[in-house]
């Protein structure tokens, strides 16, 4: 079965260059990810760094896939330890929130538009990401709706699409108040709000 990089527990060579790559992303943007950026950060030359990485959209696509990986064993684990559609919704924004905030450099890498500028397989690969995210979610909710605890009438895509735009939020809050907020507390608020809404 095919690991996420970000979530091996022995720190490998890839791991670090990626585990670096987002935090320059973070700092500098997409934009001012380059290889020789990543070789000073990490204390080796360019040519070393090209062992593991031909290009920067290499490092990108990794992190995308691992991102996907993460993803999926967030809504499994919310899914399984959860008592109901409500709760299982609140883990898997709490396992994404906590995600995020370990590596903040993820959010510029899934929600900026300078991934994929000019680049398809960055594209396509966000959008096969995002579509599981909504397919994921929309199960949750969907079981809510078979629980009695969501609305019958609810459209399954929009309410999904939703809860992706309160992980957005949550974070974007965070930033704007330096990070020294819990990001956590910020989405449970919004989730709240969204729950509100969807009730039966």
């Amino acid at each position: 079965m095919k690991k996420s990089i970000l979530t091996l527990e022995k720190e490998t060579r890839k791991k670090e260059i990626v585990s670096t790559a987002l935090k320059i992303v973070d700092k500098y943007g997409i934009k001012g990810l380059t290889v020789a950026r990543i070789a000073k950060e990490i204390g080796f030359v360019e040519s070393a760094l090209y062992r593991h990485f031909r290009y920067k959209k290499e490092i990108l696509l990794m992190i995308l896939d691992s991102v996907y990986l993460d993803g999926q064993s967030h809504f499994r684990a919310a899914v399984h330890s959860a008592q109901d559609s409500t709760e299982a919704l609140r883990l898997l924004l709490r396992k994404h929130l906590k995600y995020l905030e370990s590596y903040p450099g993820l959010f510029r890498v899934i929600y900026s538009d300078e991934i994929h500028m000019g680049e398809s397989s960055l594209l396509d690969k966000l959008h096969f990401f995002t579509n599981a995210t909504i397919r994921s979610v929309k199960k949750i909710i969907s079981q809510g709706v078979k629980e009695g605890i969501f609305r019958k009438d609810i459209n399954l895509s929009l309410a999904a699409i939703h809860f992706l735009g309160i992980i957005q939020t949550a974070f974007s809050f965070w930033t704007v108040k330096d990070r020294k907020i819990s990001l956590i507390r910020a989405g449970d608020k919004l989730l709240s709000q969204f729950f509100s809404g969807i009730k039966a």
